[in-house]
């Protein structure tokens, strides 16, 4: 079965904190239990004995061996299923797909298939594996498959027994080979469909010897080593008979069943990769990101070094040098180019944002505006939210927005109010002793958040979409006091969040490095341990762009370079991942007959046009815009379709209501966010269609909203065609040209910032400027 991660419905109309109210049941004191101080905060070693929670326990990641033995499981990535479980679920390597099964290695190149639903609902384009190849060894039979070493982009599977001979493959993002050595005895590759060999080498040029063929419409070619010999025993199976002292081979995917190709191939299919490493680096006075992709190999055969790279769509947007394509693969992440070498380097521009937007200027708006903060209130947790880290953290989130506008509208009191309603939520749950507490999993390298929410201990779900919350309500709290991050307060629990999710040192036994960012891929994933036929997946992207963007303001906020650094790239690679994968802004991953122009969750082996928990179609549609704040305006990047999203739902909708009996779904749901998304394109219109006294979502408040919908009217929308040698800055273009220049300053000494159009600010310390 999946991992359960269904969201529960909630009431869209939310009852805001009023000023005064003792805290919600999120913060009722349970019982004790034995709890670690850290700074001012505690936690906890294990659940709480004698309760559900003592019940919810995280997984086991046992099938490790070799380098991974000792070291943090690397749940959330793409091949992590094989720690997990005895034989693995699909691994989507791209272009190749492979399973470690009882029988072998299986290999498998998907091919795209549409699934449709009712009208109007599912949508899916999937690109499942389907085994074409097995590689069994003969001389043995395997126990189980384990990780034995991974890398920024490969891992490497052992399927044996636990104290004998093994088979051993590597497998990596965007390369079409396979990569394999045998501990004992000969191996068999079975194939599915019978084999048509293929006779495309002179035979002088076969040493050492290769196996080429065609089957189910692919080419295939086996290289094995110098003094091995190849058997056909049937149309369907060939014996590699492996020399005592070379006991390697590969198996590749071929583009085309040519001669030269296969020639091309052969060079090149005995560099086997050891290590894969994306190593970045922040130009802030540029506005660059700089990531730089590396293959370490060792030649097996002859010297030869380079191997075929495989560049997906985001990464050939963004080379920071032309590369010439050598051949392409038809994938679920569109077209996979193939370079040969060991590296190649790509830039992205980083696109800033500031911590919160300046006050609204125009007395209409004003007026509203402070009528509306003076009706908030906010209610505890709303029955069936889960009561757990992620709904808290929304809270925490609509809290910080809240006191910020307070704070740029003059309202003093609402403001310290709120800010002190966030900071006591906050140290309630890192104090050990209330409702929500964290739990140290040694076993994984984890820190829990309990009570459970969408299997988040059980199967280590989506912890960078809770903790994302978390980290830039401590952002703002740091910005207010930056010694609430100190050592001897609240700065070593908020550091555990980050260090759950975005551990920047790799071969830790604390932590894995970047739980669930894949740096090949440019984004993260959102199963733990995914036990999942399609892959890993993410459905929730812009809640991931959330939490980087959290860790820049924690960096900037704290004079911590290294953290603001990290934060850049990571934001920066998600953005242009999700714009590339869900918003298929390059055109060329979204198949036609797919006729949707986004994806609400991408998979390992598929696209979803559905939501985990509802096909609704609003809430399929802005699931990836959520939460709004001053870091989504990204979001805005191409008001064109955001314009097309917002008008093919009113069609949307009309199929899903003659098709769907009532569930308890609100007609109104998610109105607010529907406007708040139309603002980035189209602000009047946006105003137009939002009903103040309508749905709210949980989260957000009529307040914000409002805000938010105000500002982009006076300040134009999002121009993220400018840059800035800062990294807290916006720029804003009005309907007719003029633009509205934004920057913030954590210093606490001025600083002038220039942006790339020439324009000028001076930025006092700790403050936001803006331009005339």
């Amino acid at each position: 079965m999946p991992p359960l991660r269904l969201r529960p419905p909630v009431p869209a109309l939310v009852l805001l904190l009023a000023l005064g109210l003792p805290p919600g049941p999120a913060l009722a004191a349970p019982a004790a239990a034995p709890l670690v101080a850290l700074g001012a905060g505690h936690y906890a070693t294990a659940p709480r004995a004698g309760t559900e929670d003592a019940r919810t326990l995280p997984p086991d990641p046992r099938y490790r061996a070799g380098a991974e033995l000792g070291l943090a499981a690397p749940a959330g990535q793409w091949y992590s299923s094989v720690l997990y479980q005895r034989w693995s679920r699909p691994l989507y390597a791209l272009p190749l797909s492979a399973r470690a099964a009882p029988e072998g290695v299986e290999i498998g190149w998907p091919h795209g298939e549409l699934v449709v639903g009712q009208p109007g609902g599912r949508r899916a384009m999937h690109w499942l594996h389907a085994p074409e190849l097995t590689v069994a060894p003969l001389g043995f039979r395997p126990e189980d498959a384990r990780l034995e070493q991974h890398g920024d982009w490969h891992a490497r599977v052992r399927l044996g027994t636990r104290a004998g001979p093994a088979l051993h493959v590597t497998l990596l993002h965007g390369s079409p080979f396979a990569y394999f050595d045998c501990d004992a005895g000969d191996v068999a590759l079975r194939i599915r469909a019978a084999a048509a060999p293929l006779e495309a080498l002179p035979r002088g040029v076969r040493t050492p010897p290769v196996a080429a063929f065609t089957t189910a419409g692919h080419a295939y070619a086996l290289f094995a080593p110098t003094g091995a010999r190849l058997e056909w025993t049937s149309p369907s199976e060939l014996v590699v008979h492996l020399p005592p002292r070379a006991r390697y081979f590969s198996v590749a995917a071929l583009p085309e069943a040519g001669a030269a190709t296969l020639a091309e191939f052969q060079r090149l299919a005995y560099a086997f990769p050891t290590d894969t490493r994306a190593s970045w680096e922040y130009d802030e006075a540029r506005g660059l990101v700089r990531t730089s992709f590396r293959v370490t190999t060792v030649a097996r055969e002859g010297d030869n070094r380079d191997t075929l790279l495989g560049l997906y769509p985001h990464h050939w947007a963004a080379l920071a040098q032309p590369l010439a394509e050598r051949h392409r693969y038809a994938t679920v992440r569109g077209p996979i180019r193939l370079v040969a070498g060991q590296a190649f380097a790509t830039e992205l521009r980083y696109r800033g944002f500031v911590p919160y937007w300046p006050g609204l200027r125009d007395a209409g708006n004003r007026a509203q505006l402070a009528a509306q903060l003076a009706a908030e209130t906010r209610a505890p947790p709303v029955e069936g939210s889960g009561g757990g880290p992620y709904w808290l953290g929304k809270e925490l989130n609509a809290l910080a927005q809240l006191a910020r506008i307070a704070d740029v509208e003059g309202d003093a009191a609402r403001r310290d109010a709120w800010f002190g309603e966030l900071r006591g939520r906050m140290e309630a749950a890192f104090d050990g002793r209330h409702a929500v507490y964290f739990v140290e999993d040694r076993r994984n390298g984890a820190w829990l958040g309990y009570p459970q929410e969408y299997q988040s201990i059980q199967d280590l779900n989506d912890h960078h979409f809770h903790y994302g919350y978390w980290l830039n309500a401590a952002g703002e709290l740091a910005l207010q006091d930056p010694g609430w991050l100190a050592p001897g307060r609240y700065g070593g629990m908020v550091g555990r969040l980050i260090a759950d999710v975005a551990t920047a040192e790799r071969g830790r036994a604390d932590f894995p490095y970047l739980r669930y960012f894949d740096p090949y891929e440019g984004h993260s994933w959102a199963s733990g341990i995914v036990d999942l036929d399609a892959g890993n997946d993410q459905e929730s992207s812009s809640e991931a762009v959330n939490a980087w963007a959290g860790l820049v303001l924690l960096g900037e906020a704290s004079g911590n370079r290294a953290l603001r650094d990290l934060g850049v790239y990571l934001y920066a690679s998600e953005i242009a991942s999700v714009e590339a994968y869900w918003f298929d802004r390059h055109h060329e991953v979204l198949a036609p007959e797919y006729a949707v122009p986004f994806a609400t969750i991408v998979w390992g082996g598929k696209y979803d046009h559905a939501t985990w928990w509802t096909e609704e179609p609003r809430q399929v549609a802005l699931i990836n815009t959520i939460p709004f704040t001053p870091a989504s305006t990204y979001l805005g990047a191409d008001p064109a379709l955001v314009r097309a999203i917002v008008a093919r739902l009113p069609a949307e909708e009309a199929a899903y209501r003659a098709r769907t009996e009532t569930d308890g779904t609100e007609p109104d749901v998610w109105q607010d966010l529907l406007a708040s998304y139309l603002a980035l394109a189209d602000p009047a219109a946006a105003r137009r269609r939002w009903d103040p006294a309508g749905a709210v979502e949980f989260g957000e408040t009529r307040s914000h909203t409002l805000f938010w919908l105000a500002s982009l009217a006076e300040l134009g929308t999002p121009d993220l065609s400018v840059g800035a040698d800062t990294t807290l800055y916006a720029v804003f273009r009005a309907p007719g040209g003029a633009r509205t220049y934004l920057a913030y300053n954590a210093g606490s000494t001025p600083r002038r910032v220039r942006f790339s159009t020439g324009v000028e600010l001076e930025v006092g310390p700790h403050a936001l400027a803006r331009s005339p």
